[in-house]
């Protein structure tokens, strides 16, 4: 199975990231192809709400750095989020990445067609300073439906807080090493 995960942290060993290496590590070691983007090393932009993909039923017309990310999300059979929490929320680049699927759905005389195979599993990582992993899930779970709404299904959400070990054996590092085994 091709895995795709998206690395929404712009430091490559900060907390998100370095759980979400350790999902994809034992997605690897179950056999899975992984795929990965870094997303501050993606140039694209938001969505601009042109209607290009509805009226053609296509994936997003913008010719940014998000286009071979649609050959792989349709190709996948799981996706990997991971993002720190800024403000009280998601990073703000990773939600204008979850803006840009709104091409993966069309609505024509009341019918809803989805462009993307239903069943996708969806794993989410989060980090926050807050050392309660409830403070912000609202938030998490939030942006994580807009995934969810195109059919996608939530495995888990793991949350690292401030002040938690991120060794090898740690209690979440463990869990997220199990996690990418069974996708």
């Amino acid at each position: 199975m091709k895995v795709v995960a998206v690395l929404g942290s712009p430091h490559p060993d900060g907390p998100s990231s370095t759980i979400a290496k350790e999902v994809i590590r034992g997605a690897k070691d179950a056999g899975h192809e992984v795929v990965i983007y870094q997303i501050d090393d993606i140039d694209f932009k938001g969505c601009r709400g042109c209607g290009y993909c509805k009226q053609h039923d296509a994936d997003c017309i913008l010719d940014d750095g998000l286009k071979p990310y649609w050959k792989d999300l349709h190709e996948c059979g799981a996706l990997i989020v991971s993002a720190p929490n800024y403000a009280s929320n998601v990073r703000g680049d990773m939600i204008t990445y979850m803006n840009r699927h709104y091409c993966l759905f069309t609505i024509k005389d009341g019918n809803f067609t989805l462009r993307i195979h239903p069943g996708i599993k969806l794993v989410g990582i989060f980090s926050q300073g807050n050392s309660d992993p409830e403070a912000y899930m609202d938030n998490y779970k939030w942006f994580l439906g807009d995934f969810q709404n195109r059919a996608m299904e939530l495995q888990d959400i793991l949350v690292h807080t401030g002040g938690m070990p991120l060794d090898p054996d740690s209690e979440i590092m463990t869990k997220a090493y199990k996690l990418g085994k069974e996708l």
